[in-house]
């Protein structure tokens, strides 16, 4: 299993923000381990606004073995920030939100480029191609071949993964208690083997700022 880890940092209006970047190589035969589609599917009928309503979500979601069956490699992502970084917003919420929104778009950006280049992505959250999603509207999914999944939706326990690969817990925002750190995850599936330091340089290109 291979593993690299840089730091990045992002130019925001307000304050330039350091966050790390970690890749692990794996292959998605040992990714399925950590596969519970049942209890994913069960939490996000219980808890998500978009189950059932938007089609790169549970119950629509493919299985993870089904989706990743084609691809030889997973590159998995996971980008985090401390959020002492964030000490000039006043709300704790708005913090975690500003966090997220840095680390998702430059997360995104950068695995649908590699993507287009390299194979497919398993992306940060559900789809965010068309708003409202076709599914509200009982239409068919205006962009089946990009079309984006997490690999929540795909039914893996990302808890798990992240810390055998990363050796560091998921911290989650709770009202009145401001993690430590938030963090993204995401993936690049392909058939080609890719190196850490080709795919540290195409990062530190593309999401540098």
């Amino acid at each position: 299993m291979e593993h690299t880890a840089f730091f990045c940092c992002a130019k925001t209006d307000s304050a330039q923000i350091p966050y790390q970047v970690e890749i692990c190589s794996v292959t998605p035969a040992a990714c399925a381990a950590y596969m519970d589609q049942e209890r994913f599917r069960s939490l996000c009928e219980d808890g998500c606004p978009n189950y059932g309503r938007k089609w790169s979500c549970p119950p629509y979601a493919p299985l993870f073995t089904d989706f990743t069956a084609k691809w030889k490699y997973l590159y998995v992502l996971f980008l985090h920030t401390d959020m002492s970084n964030f000490a000039y917003i006043k709300n704790d919420y708005l913090k975690i939100k500003a966090a997220n929104n840095i680390l998702k778009s430059r997360a995104d950006r950068f695995i649908r480029r590699m993507a287009g280049l390299h194979g497919s992505s398993i992306s940060t959250g559900s789809c965010r191609l068309c708003k409202p999603c076709k599914c509200k509207q009982d239409l068919p999914c205006a962009h089946p071949d990009i079309m984006t999944y997490s690999f929540e939706a795909l039914g893996i326990h990302v808890g798990r993964m992240v810390e055998d690969c990363f050796h560091k817990p998921l911290l989650w925002y709770r009202r009145h208690a401001l993690p430590e750190y938030t963090s993204v995850v995401c993936g690049i599936l392909t058939s080609e083997r890719l190196s850490m330091e080709y795919l540290e340089e195409r990062y530190k290109k593309q999401c540098v700022c």
